[in-house]
């Protein structure tokens, strides 16, 4: 999200920022209900529902019965949001190319340095998440 706040790969799709971050959120946590979304967005319940329902319209969501609850609704994207997600993701990666290549090869290597370690934090962290008994509050130096 943070290159496509900074890139226009997304201006020509007759979306608003907003939706096409309901849509990216979607596409990571298919079969999202609304009231999910609208806590990964950290948005208020009405206001990610009116997003949903005017995408649903668009074509670009689609409202799928949840198989063991049918009362529970679930989101999907489209085969058409799809697509222009696909090509958001290339033009935003085509462009972060582009910079990449403009940088010198002291800041690449300082920039593959800082990601390596930023990663295996990250990787670190989710493995202790996962592990029996890991205690959501610990950090780096034990409790908060």
């Amino acid at each position: 999200m943070l290159a496509l706040q900074r890139s226009d790969a997304w201006l020509d799709l007759d979306l608003t920022l907003p939706q096409l971050r309901v849509l990216f959120a979607v596409r990571r946590r298919t079969g999202c209900t609304v009231s999910e979304l609208a806590q990964t967005l950290g948005r208020r319940l009405a206001a990610t529902s009116a997003l949903a329902n005017r995408l649903v319209r668009a074509g670009l969501l689609r409202r799928v019965s949840d198989q063991d609850d049918r009362r529970r609704i679930r989101l999907e994207l489209s085969d058409k949001a799809e697509q222009m997600l696909t090509m958001v993701d290339q033009r935003s990666a085509d462009r972060f190319a582009a910079i990449l290549g403009r940088m010198s090869t002291q800041g690449r290597a300082a920039l593959a340095d800082a990601l390596s370690e930023l990663i295996e934090l990250v990787s670190s962290d989710l493995l202790e998440d996962l592990a029996p008994g890991a205690d959501p509050n610990r950090t780096e130096k034990g409790f908060p």
